[in-house]
């Protein structure tokens, strides 16, 4: 009965071992994920900004070619405006010509005076808007060769980045079936409990002891437990974030209980 428990005992041990063996494996491929993924999403993400920059851009040079051409109707219609009233002009200074009473000569002086006035104003008006139009059509050239520019830059990073990110979709989906075939080996319970860490703690759900603390958190390891970690008798949790924790294996000194 004696060597028959010592056995269990053993065989108990080295069934812990080979489990924290393989969630070690799990966290390495979890890392590996992790680290493709992060690569891949900042490169989509690049793409992304530049998209919507473009998108932005574009957007901002229709509505600036959309008030260039309401400008441009308005000063259209403003110029109309002052060519009829310079033939007002015209026709009201042949027709002073012809008056011969004072009153009415008067009367028509202070009707031309006054387009006079009139045309000086819109011109100056018109003048003001053709100067503004000019700058805003340099505006808009220069906003036209930016976008031009913006496309050539989007074109040559999806060009640049499309076979790194078909390459890191490809490592991803191959460490993928790793996982799987790592976790078929593991109990659910041992899986959810590494899953629920994991996900609390940054993707990082077990990690090595390094002088006598956790290395995830550098919260000082209890002297027994410890023992426990080295020994690989109990699947033991850091006491402060809750990690997982193993025995490095490069470390040689066997803790000392207390």
């Amino acid at each position: 009965m004696g060597p028959l428990c010592v056995k269990t005992h053993k065989d108990v041990g080295a069934r812990l071992r080979e489990t924290i063996s393989k969630l070690v494996t799990l966290q390495t491929i979890d890392d590996e994920v992790r680290g493709h993924q992060q690569e891949r999403d900042t490169l989509q993400e690049k793409l992304k900004r530049l998209e919507e920059l473009l998108q932005l851009m574009t957007l901002g040079l229709t509505e600036k070619e959309s008030k260039l051409s309401e400008a441009t109707r308005w000063y259209k219609d403003k110029d109309s405006e002052l060519k009829a009233d310079q033939e007002k002009v015209v026709k009201a200074k042949h027709k002073l010509q012809t008056v011969t009473k004072n009153k009415e000569y008067m009367a028509m002086q202070r009707e031309i005076e006054s387009l006079r006035k009139g045309n000086l104003a819109r011109e100056e008006e018109i003048l003001k808007l053709l100067e503004a139009a000019e700058e805003f059509k340099k505006s808009i050239a220069a906003e036209k060769a930016r976008i031009k520019e913006l496309r050539a830059e989007l074109k040559q990073e999806e060009d640049a980045n499309a076979d790194r990110i078909a390459k890191l979709e490809t490592s991803i989906s191959t460490i993928s079936s790793r996982k799987e075939s790592t976790l078929a080996e593991l109990s659910p319970g041992v899986v959810s409990r590494y899953n629920r860490i994991r996900k609390a703690r940054n993707g990082v759900a077990i990690i090595p002891t390094h002088n006598g603390a956790c290395s995830g958190c550098n919260f000082s390891v209890p002297p027994q437990q410890l023992v426990r970690v080295e020994t690989a008798k109990t699947l033991e949790s850091c006491r402060n974030c809750s990690r997982l924790m193993y025995w490095p294996p490069e470390a040689s000194e066997p803790v000392q209980p207390v």
